[in-house]
C-alpha cells in the first residue's frame, strides 16, 4: 500500500524512552503501539494522571498510550480525547480502529442502502457487550452522539448512552440485565475476550444484526445456521480495522 514501516522491539524499561523519541522524528507520520506491554495481572499501577483530584493510572499501559503525540497517534486512543465528540457536531478525522471498523460495518451491512445519510443511527437501539477504552465505550460514545440509544453492558454495570450526546445513566440491576438489553436491541456487538462466554440467542430480537469483536465466538454459530436464520451475522472486524487503521494514518498525515 505505500507505507513503510519499522518494527521496534524493546524492553519494558526503554519503552518510553522510544515512545518520546518516535513523537520527535519527522518522518514518522503515526505510531502503533502493540499491547499489552505489561500482561494482564503483573501491570503495575501507572503514575498520577492529574495530581489535583489524586487519580492515577489504571496499568502503566493506560500512562503508555496517553504518551503518544496527538499528531501521531494512529489509533486514535490519546491527545484528541475521543469522549470530547459529546460536544462536537461531527466524529474527528482520527477515531479509535476497532470502534470505527464496527461502525462502518454497520454501515454496510445493517443501515439501509436507501438511506441518504448512512452516518446517522437514528432509531437504533444497540448492545455493546464490553466496555473497554479500546472498543466498548468509544463505540457506545460514537454511536449515541450519531443518535442510537446504547446499552454498554459490562461484567458488574450497564450504561445507557442516550441519543445525541444526551447524558448516560447507571441502569438498575434489579430491572435492566443483559437478556432485557438484547430483547430491545436490533444491533448486538459483543466482545468478550473468554471462551466461555456466549449470547443467549434466545433473548436476540428477530432480524438482529450481530457483530462479535472477540477473538473468541460469543455465539453458536451452529445455532444461528440451524435455528436463527434472521440473524445478520458478521464473525470477525479484523481486515476492516486495518483499513480503518491505514485510514487515520493517511488522515495523520495529511493535518
Amino acid at each position: 500500500d505505500g507505507i513503510e514501516n519499522d518494527l521496534k522491539q524493546i524492553p519494558n524499561q526503554t519503552t518510553i524512552k522510544k515512545i518520546h523519541l518516535a513523537n520527535e522524528y519527522t518522518d514518522v507520520h503515526g505510531i502503533l503501539i502493540f499491547y499489552p506491554i505489561y500482561p494482564s495481572g503483573s501491570s503495575p499501577k501507572g503514575p498520577y494522571k492529574n495530581r489535583l483530584t489524586g487519580v492515577y493510572y489504571k496499568t502503566q499501559d493506560d500512562h503508555i498510550r496517553d504518551l503518544v503525540q496527538p499528531s501521531k497517534d494512529v489509533e486514535g486512543f490519546c491527545g484528541t480525547k475521543w469522549f470530547k465528540i459529546r460536544d462536537q457536531k461531527e466524529l474527528p478525522s482520527i477515531y479509535p480502529c476497532t470502534a470505527l471498523s464496527v461502525f462502518k460495518i454497520l454501515q454496510e451491512y445493517h443501515i439501509s442502502s436507501n438511506d441518504n445519510n448512512k452516518n446517522k443511527m437514528d432509531y437504533q437501539t444497540i448492545s455493546i457487550v464490553n466496555r473497554s477504552e479500546i472498543m466498548g465505550r468509544p463505540l457506545a460514545v460514537m454511536l449515541s452522539q450519531l443518535g442510537a440509544t446504547v446499552y454498554s453492558i459490562d461484567i458488574d454495570s450497564i450504561l445507557e448512552f442516550r441519543p445525541n450526546g444526551g447524558r448516560q445513566r447507571r441502569c438498575n440491576a434489579q430491572t435492566t440485565t443483559l437478556e432485557s438489553c438484547l430483547e430491545k436491541s436490533n444491533i448486538v456487538v459483543t466482545g468478550v475476550p473468554h471462551a466461555d462466554f456466549q449470547l443467549p440467542l434466545t433473548s436476540i430480537a428477530e432480524g438482529t444484526t450481530i457483530v462479535n469483536v472477540s477473538e473468541f465466538p460469543n455465539i453458536c454459530e451452529e445455532t444461528l445456521v440451524f435455528e436463527r436464520p434472521d440473524i445478520k451475522y458478521i464473525p470477525n472486524v479484523g481486515k476492516v480495522t486495518v483499513a480503518v487503521l491505514e485510514n487515520n494514518l493517511m488522515n495523520l498525515k495529511i493535518n
